[in-house]
């Protein structure tokens, strides 16, 4: 008797940004609620799915990019390392991405939330990428998830996350990089995006025309968040300056007309933002067979 698998192969995408190569991955994805949202009900979000021609499901997939410069192999985030379920296909993705975990020698975080860093460490602060030399992340960030009066002051739903965030930090302690500024590493801009946690923060690979904006949790229902700047999702840390953070972003993007993608998207794809009298649309980017 054959056994049927029923799981697909991972999606592989890639995309030239300069001299600079850009592997989109899928760490999987994990299923939500849309009434984690504040600011839409459940049937206008499915309805508003419908219309774009995607799933109704509440699921969020989770993305990690990596870029390689010919100098550095460079992670940006790490999935969700199956912390609840979630994810937790990175591994496979990156072997059929032909990437080597050992030629990572940087992280780019773009914050500390569980779906993000679970893939970087096992237990006992334990990394899994051993060739790491530098983990980028933003100050503020890093100040956040070990400040042990906001811990204790959390829901107590979030704090295996604080758990888990803290022992994935530890387990690169001497290679921890803060930042605070926006130029950290040759190509790669940081942008600072904070409501959704205090230090969260996008990428900008490559400069001008020739440019990828990786913008971490700007959406986690991408459509609906890009058409609505206004709604909001429960895991954000301060709703008001995350709405506004968003706006102000998608106006930057379709001002300079910036290509862009993110941890959440359908699929790990690039888009790019259109705007329509008031409102914003988001369209991905066909996969391509080729760079």
């Amino acid at each position: 008797m054959t056994l049927l698998q029923t799981f697909q192969a991972p999606m592989v995408n890639r995309i030239k940004i300069g001299n600079m190569l850009v592997t989109m991955l899928s760490d999987g994805y994990l299923d939500a609620s849309f009434e984690l949202l504040s600011g839409i009900d459940g049937s206008r979000a499915e309805a508003l799915l419908q219309q774009r021609g995607v799933s109704q499901l509440p699921r969020m997939n989770i993305n990690v990019y990596v870029i390689q410069t010919g100098s550095q192999t460079i992670l940006v985030d790490s999935g969700a390392g199956n912390f609840k379920g979630w994810g937790g296909r990175l591994p496979v993705a990156l072997a059929a991405a032909g990437i080597d975990p050992l030629q990572i020698d940087t992280i780019l975080l773009t914050h500390a939330h569980p779906d993000h860093i679970g893939g970087i460490a096992g237990p006992l602060n334990t990394p899994l990428f051993r060739h790491v030399e530098r983990v980028y992340i933003h100050e503020k960030e890093l100040a956040f998830w070990r400040n042990q009066t906001v811990q204790a002051s959390a829901p107590g739903a979030f704090n295996p996350s604080f758990v888990l965030a803290q022992n994935a930090l530890a387990a690169y302690e001497q290679k921890l990089v803060p930042f605070s500024q926006e130029d950290i590493v040759t190509g790669i801009q940081a942008v600072p995006l904070p409501g959704h946690t205090p230090g969260h923060t996008g990428y900008l690979v490559g400069s001008g025309q020739e440019s990828l904006l990786i913008w971490g949790d700007i959406v986690h229902f991408p459509h609906i968040q890009v058409e609505h700047p206004e709604v909001t999702i429960a895991f954000d840390t301060d709703p008001a300056t995350a709405a506004a953070t968003r706006k102000r972003l998608l106006e930057r993007i379709v001002t300079d007309n910036i290509s862009v993608t993110g941890m959440h998207f359908n699929s790990p794809v690039t888009g790019s933002v259109k705007r329509d009298d008031a409102h914003f649309t988001l369209q991905y980017d066909g996969w391509s067979p080729e760079v």
